[in-house]
This record gives structure tokens, sequence and C-alpha cells, in this order.
């Protein structure tokens, strides 16, 4: 099973989030973090290393931006089960250049996220075995 995790420091954006990937079936309820220290916290202390993350990340936020992150979760052990979307307002051409580059992004959506990113996220290669019906 493919957990999401919603990393975004704005409350309107991370509501709307939680409710389109819950509607979508992406996962039914979303973890989310205002914060990503804390979602680095609850990386490295409590999730298990078995289970597979897709995290939907901002890239502009306070204390830890989102490529802050992406560097820290490389240092995580099992760091191949965590796959990123970012989910940004960014339109700089530079963060998509760099969100290809980066083996964890699977992704990168200008926001806001809709419906239809979730189902194209179903497709992603790498995403796709954890939606096909058994």
């Amino acid at each position: 099973m493919l957990r999401t995790i919603i990393i975004d420091d704005d409350d309107i954006v991370t509501f709307l989030q939680k409710k389109i990937v819950s509607k979508s079936g992406l996962d039914t309820d979303p973890l989310v973090f205002k914060d990503a220290h804390k979602a680095l916290e609850f990386l490295e202390y409590e999730a298990s290393e078995d289970q597979e993350y897709l995290i939907m990340l901002d890239i502009n936020m306070p204390a830890m931006s989102g490529w802050e992150f992406l560097d820290h979760i490389k240092k995580l052990p099992s760091d191949e089960r965590l796959h990123v979307v970012m989910a940004t307002s960014s339109i700089d051409r530079k963060d998509k250049r760099e969100a290809v580059n980066d083996p964890h992004v699977v992704d990168f959506i200008e926001k806001p996220l809709s419906a239809r990113h979730c189902e194209k996220l179903k497709g992603i290669s790498k995403l796709a075995p954890y939606f096909q019906m058994s």
C-alpha cells in the first residue's frame, strides 16, 4: 500500500489537497505536515522502513524548503521507498529542471492540485503498481 504525505505550510492548500487525494483514491487518509522538519522527523523516527510513501511537497516554505527536504531524505535508510511530487505555485523553469534531475521526484505539478493530476499519478510507472486492480 502506498501512503500519501502532504507537506505544505498553507492551511487552505493542505485542506484541499487532502480532500482531493482522498476522493481520488490515492490515499483515504493522507498524512499532513505544515512543517517539513516535522515530516522529516516522522520519516526518520516513526515511519516503517517497509512502507512506501508518495510525498506531495511544496517548494517554497519557511524554515526548510522543499529542496532542502529532498536533500535530507536522500540520507534516510531505504530512501528509494519515497516518491515525491513537487506540488508548487512556482513557475520558475529552474525548479522544473531540478525536479526532473532528482531521482525521488516522479512529477511536478503546478498548484492547485486536481483530481485529473491524481489520476495521472496513478499511471506513472513507479506508482502504477500500487493502483492496479488485483
